[in-house]
């Protein structure tokens, strides 16, 4: 395979990562403001460490912070494909508390967030998130909290960076978690891992209810491929805590559908990619997950409208929609569609937005015509050719919180 599909992704994952202080912060660099600086989507290759330090909108100038706990201490593909640390040193977010903070609760409007990593075992096994704290955080003020999953061989860190929902936690103020899975995956029904992934969330939340200080009728879940499937998998298991639902570039499996007893509506927002070859649109058409299946780990299976995928029950984005309206006893009949406006030309996609039911038991489908597997409106995790085209006519992290913020359990 060759090796320079992973520049983009190393470019996020080998950035010097720094802790910063109250005293040290400086303001975000918003993605927006990354492209008008490039002229462009800013997707460029990286030559030298010089360059990414340079380009990259994460990279800090300050000389990183001493190394605490490593966020990817065995990445797969520094180990398959024999490539070093440019920095020198793993990528590391310190293990802190929120009260460590003291500027975050101060109502200066140029504060900005703090993103910070926390432990807690789970069954015996120490599990790993990251936390991420709006401006104007303060101990009494409970929040909504969103967590965002990341797919296969991705980890929270890289689910952060890959999303940038932090800019939108900030501008809108509510907390994302980024958990990291056991194995750099999750649970998504098909069988028992052996690893309680739902459990890890139920501490999570109960560990932020003592440390952070959140709105337990206001939590939401998103997540992309494989923290897609587990989002789902989450909301019928917990259909008492999630309030709604975003899922990027995944679909269902019929084990995780066959488990959702609950009779309570799940808001719904998914953002499939019609070029996405580990989607099947059950339209006839073959797609073969080539060098991304290798990238992920799933290229056994071959085509997903094969036979094969589906006797393993893996639903077809048709049979999604019809679980999910079905489920959330949407009315019957034609949904509204739109188009959206065509923001950005030059990145190949166009989307229509389908919408079945309202309010809370609204499911929404935006089709991205030309999309790949990957995060509207975010970064690259590989290069096009392997990962496809993203989508910047719209922002899923945007788009995802006017969907959740009006709704509560």
């Amino acid at each position: 395979m060759n090796r320079a599909f992973l520049l983009p992704m190393l470019a996020v994952l080998l950035a010097p990562q720094v802790t910063v202080s109250a005293q040290t912060a400086q303001p975000q660099q918003t993605r927006r403001d990354y492209q008008s600086q490039r002229g462009g989507s800013g997707y460029t290759s990286v030559r030298s460490t010089r360059i990414i330090q340079r380009r990259n909108p994460y990279a800090q100038p300050a000389t990183p912070a001493t190394p605490a706990i490593p966020v990817v201490p065995h990445n797969p593909y520094v180990q398959q494909y024999g490539i070093t640390n440019l920095s020198g040193t793993p990528n590391t977010l310190k293990t802190v508390s929120p009260q460590q903070f003291p500027a975050a609760t101060k109502s200066s409007t140029k504060e900005k967030g703090y993103t910070y990593r926390d432990t807690l075992s789970v069954d015996g096994l120490k599990r790993t998130y990251n936390v991420h704290l709006p401006p104007g955080y303060r101990t009494n003020r409970s929040m909504p909290v969103v967590f965002c999953f990341h797919g296969l061989q991705l980890t929270g860190q890289l689910m952060m960076m890959i999303s940038n929902f932090n800019s939108t936690a900030d501008k809108n103020g509510f907390v994302v978690v980024y958990p990291d899975g056991i194995g750099q995956a999750w649970d998504d029904g098909r069988n028992n891992r052996g690893y309680d992934d739902v459990g890890f969330v139920s501490a999570i939340l109960q560990k932020l209810t003592t440390t952070v200080g959140i709105d337990r009728r206001r939590i939401y879940a998103s997540g992309i491929s494989n923290g897609g499937y587990f989002s789902q998998l989450l909301a019928c298991a917990m259909p008492d805590k999630i309030a709604a639902i975003g899922v990027v570039g995944a679909t269902m499996m019929q084990q995780a559908a066959s488990q959702c007893h609950s009779s309570r509506p799940m808001p719904v927002m998914f953002f499939l990619g019609t070029s996405d070859p580990l989607i099947a649109w059950g339209d006839g058409n073959v797609r073969a997950p080539g060098d991304l299946g290798d990238l992920v780990g799933v290229s056994g299976i071959g085509s997903v409208d094969s036979a094969i995928a589906r006797y393993g029950g893996l639903l077809a984005v048709p049979e999604l929609i019809n679980f999910w309206t079905t489920h959330n006893r949407c009315p019957s009949g034609t949904p509204y569609s739109s188009t959206e406006p065509d923001r950005d030309p030059s990145d190949g996609t166009r989307v229509k937005k389908e919408s079945f039911g309202s309010s809370n038991n609204e499911v929404v489908l935006y089709r991205i015509e030309g999309g790949g597997h990957t995060w509207p409106g975010g970064f690259p995790y590989a290069h096009a050719s392997v990962a496809g085209k993203i989508s910047q006519d719209i922002d899923a992290c945007d788009l995802m919180w006017q969907f959740f913020k009006n709704k509560s359990r």
